[in-house]
């Protein structure tokens, strides 16, 4: 197995567990926007944490511009993505975002890097895409309004595939852990200052802060992982393995949170599967 798909699969793994803890201190009333601000701050201890202890750290002043540059990015990412969230339902925002991302991260990637790609890939990547909304959505296909949320969904796709094709074309010059660790703080610093100007919203408590470490450490893993697979693999590839995610969160769901099982989702993670195993041929 190439490393690079290997790396892949424990980003995702990594993700999914870390979205799982997410989903359930959302269900407990955790401010959405504070603890993610939060999150962010502490995925980029952990990784400043590994980085002093097992890499040896080296980044110009060039290269920290762009770094923060991402983190602005992924920060503007999560405040346009809970502000979308309070104009229209998740099971509409989650399905089209992740697949109308993947379809033009797929394509940027071809285009800016030249990655080379086959019939079967492509193939892969439809039936990835189909599997995803079968697996999240709500039992029946439903075409978004055009309204403001409508908008919203296309903006916060525009500035996901942004942070993606840059946070490769960065990689080819920066050390992934690097990046990720200014990133992160990055985003911890535009976040909290649009939560201090315009949300007034306070960080959790500190009760609640052990819960949020835990889901903070599985997103710096994952973080860790993805850029390092995207440094060596393409991105197209990479990429397409987020299907993973929804793979691994419906086992998570199955299993632990005792959700009922729903044939058409089943089918989903059979398509998404097989679609991933013909994206990394």
């Amino acid at each position: 197995m190439e490393p690079w798909l290997v790396l892949g699969i424990l980003a995702y793994l990594s993700f999914s567990i870390s979205t799982a803890i997410d989903k359930f201190v959302m269900d407990k009333g955790y401010s959405a926007l504070g603890t993610n601000t939060l999150k962010m701050f502490f995925d980029g201890i952990i990784l400043l944490a590994i980085g002093l202890v097992f890499f040896e750290l080296n980044i110009t002043l060039e290269q920290m511009f762009w770094a923060l540059v991402l983190g602005g990015i992924f920060a503007v990412s999560g405040i346009v993505y809970f502000l979308t969230l309070k104009l229209e339902d998740v099971e509409i925002v989650v399905p089209f975002r992740q697949a109308a991302t993947l379809l033009l991260v797929f394509s940027g990637s071809i285009i800016l890097f030249n990655e080379t790609t086959s019939l079967t890939n492509y193939l892969g990547l439809a039936m990835v895409l189909i599997g995803m909304y079968a697996l999240l959505s709500e039992g029946k296909f439903k075409l978004p309004n055009i309204n403001k949320a409508f908008f919203m969904v296309l903006a916060l796709v525009a500035v996901n595939t942004v942070y993606s094709l840059l946070t490769k074309s960065l990689l080819f010059d920066i050390q992934p852990i690097a990046l990720a660790i200014i990133m992160y703080f990055s985003g911890t610093l535009i976040s909290g200052i649009y939560l201090s100007l315009f949300r007034k919203e306070a960080l959790p408590k500190l009760k609640k802060i052990p819960k949020i470490f835990a889901a903070a450490i599985f997103g710096a893993l994952g973080t860790l992982f993805l850029f390092y697979a995207l440094s060596i693999g393409h991105a197209s590839k990479i990429y397409a393995m987020e299907g993973l995610m929804s793979i691994f969160i419906f086992i998570i769901a199955i299993t632990f949170l005792k959700q009922k099982l729903f044939w058409h989702r089943l089918l989903g993670v059979i398509l998404i599967f097989a679609g991933i195993l013909l994206v990394s041929i």
